[in-house]
């Protein structure tokens, strides 16, 4: 795949910091490769390339060289340090790009628990399963803003319960659901109190063991042994709190579709979700299906609260290996899926448009999220 962004080019030739040229051949390249596909304009992609091209920006999320050991980071199933992605939408034709990054090497003297002894606290670290306490997320606009040193991108955090839960012997959805009750201020959004108990309900009528679960920690390394532990992240936007959102990402321990769409539909309590259930359906099966045998990956749901709506908003993410035997059957599928409903670019495909974007394709899609 050559290499389609110009202003990445232009960036690349005048690079000459230390640590940049492991920048170039990774996440530099595929960020630019993908504002290019995506038609973002180049004075939008130049203002954030510049910026995240300098090697104090991202030294804590790749390694120097190649051959440079990394710990093992928590948000993509491979280790990796950064995850990208296209997002169709329903309102308009053109692809907006996200990016995600793990905002860490390890800083115990981040950690709430770091007024314990190291030993302890990395004993803690092991037990959780990873070394992330958060993670930062991007949405990139199509426009640059006004303002000089202002990005073009829309700024996301991540917080993960796990190394909490460990420490205060809790669930992992109790640490989440305590953070959300703590919140400044918190009882001036009705809306956001009267959703989160939805989600205590389901997750109350979910058994406390799950026998069905246990398979999976042979794959996950997880001790995991109810729904509750399957919380994952807490997470929200950088916005005024008037529009702020907290998004709520839950496992589901079913695997089959009625089991996905119970969790998905909090057993019935979220109203008038009947119409698009079929659409859901015809979604997993343009993917090849969900029964297949490769089913190590759970589904995740995420519940957004916010005060605009009396309900918990869902969406889910579909781990793609559960469905089709490889990436481009999944591409494929979604494309199939997006011409049915009528939001595909006519002129251009998801399968061609990541085909030209991404250095490697067959590991382009672990989830996709609708």
């Amino acid at each position: 795949m050559a290499d389609g962004s110009p202003v990445f080019l232009m960036l690349s030739s005048a690079a000459t910091e230390a640590g940049s040229q492991y920048w170039r051949k990774t996440t530099g390249r595929d960020l630019a490769n993908m504002l290019h596909a995506a038609q973002y304009l180049e004075e939008t992609q130049r203002a954030f390339l510049s910026y995240y091209k300098i090697p104090s920006v991202h030294s804590w999320t790749v390694p120097q060289s190649p051959t440079e050991k990394k710990l093992v980071k928590s948000w993509t199933w491979a280790g990796s340090t950064s995850e990208y992605s296209f997002e169709p939408k329903e309102s308009a034709k053109a692809l907006d790009v996200r990016s995600v990054v793990d905002f860490n090497p390890l800083q115990l003297e981040y950690l709430d628990s770091s007024h314990l002894p190291v030993p302890t606290q990395k004993a803690l670290i092991a037990e959780a399963g990873h070394i992330t306490p958060f993670l930062i997320g991007f949405g990139f606009s199509r426009e640059a803003p006004d303002g000089a040193g202002t990005l073009p991108v829309l700024g996301k955090a991540y917080f993960l319960p796990c190394i909490a839960a460990v420490t205060q012997a809790k669930t992992r959805f109790e640490v989440i659901r305590a953070g959300i009750r703590q919140l400044p201020n918190i009882f001036s959004w009705p809306n956001i109190l009267s959703s989160l108990p939805l989600l205590e309900e389901c997750l109350a009528s979910k058994p406390r063991d799950c026998v069905s679960f246990l398979r999976f920690t042979l794959y996950y390394h997880f001790s995991l042994t109810d729904w509750e532990n399957g919380a994952r992240y807490l997470a929200t936007d950088f916005v005024t709190p008037d529009k702020a959102r907290l998004k709520t990402y839950l496992r589901c321990l079913g695997t089959s579709f009625d089991d996905i769409w119970d969790y998905f539909t909090l057993g019935g309590l979220i109203p008038d979700m009947g119409d698009v259930k079929d659409r859901y359906r015809q979604f997993l099966n343009l993917l090849g299906g969900i029964e297949t045998a490769n089913r190590r990956k759970l589904t995740t749901i995420y519940f957004s609260l916010d005060n605009k709506y009396q309900f918990p908003a869902p969406r889910v993410a579909f781990c793609v290996r559960k469905f089709a035997a490889n990436d481009a059957l999944v591409a494929q599928g979604l494309d199939g899926w997006l011409q049915r409903f009528g939001w595909d670019d006519a002129n251009r495909s998801i399968e061609d448009l990541v085909r030209h974007s991404l250095r490697v394709f067959f590991a382009f899609c672990p989830f996709l999220v609708i």
